[in-house]
């Protein structure tokens, strides 16, 4: 399962998107009954800089094309470098893997 991360984020850009809430870690490693969590972790630091940054400053319901573009050209392959050096404790998504017992 991926889900956007951390309730405490929460923005009206969120409802935009047709995101409900935002989940914790701890929320989703609970998983279905008869699985169990084979891997659990954050993923996008560096998107979660843009969404507090969203949340703080700009508090925009809808990216532009100039934001869109920064972030699937620079944002996406810089965290995807950066989150195994993070040691995947940082993101503004959670992925969480069940397999079943």
């Amino acid at each position: 399962m991926l889900a956007p991360a951390h309730q405490a984020l929460d923005t009206p850009f969120d409802a935009a998107i047709e995101h409900f809430r935002r989940y914790g870690m701890a929320l989703l490693t609970v998983g279905p009954e008869g699985m169990r969590v084979c891997r659990a972790r954050y993923l996008d630091s560096v998107g979660l800089l843009a969404v507090l940054g969203n949340r703080l400053l700009l508090r925009s319901a809808q990216p532009n094309r100039r934001q869109i573009g920064l972030w699937d050209r620079l944002m996406v392959r810089s965290s995807s470098r950066l989150d195994p050096l993070f040691g995947y404790k940082l993101g503004k998504s959670v992925l969480v893997v069940w397999r079943k017992v």
